[in-house]
């Protein structure tokens, strides 16, 4: 397998992983890709309903993305948002 196939598959692991750890934990989020702002291996936006406190979402965020870094070696970066729907 080319190592840029192990490379994707290695990204989508964990971006899958911390996708399923951030729905389970706050209901009513909508998460979506984002185009990276430096040189992250991915970014996403997290969209939370005015119901949640935007700090904590965001701190928990940051901690599975250190995390993720620590096991898989890529920097996912989170940017929260409060949802405008």
């Amino acid at each position: 397998m080319p190592l840029n196939a192990v490379a994707e598959k290695s990204l989508a692991e964990a971006v899958t992983n911390l996708v399923d750890y951030l729905h389970d934990k706050y209901s009513g989020i909508k998460i979506k890709p984002i185009a990276s702002y430096e040189d992250e291996d991915f970014a996403l936006e997290i969209s939370i309903p005015q119901s949640l406190p935007i700090d904590e979402v965001e701190e928990q965020a940051h901690i599975e993305c250190i995390k993720i870094e620590d096991e898989y070696d890529l920097f996912i970066l989170p940017r929260v948002v409060y949802r405008t729907d």
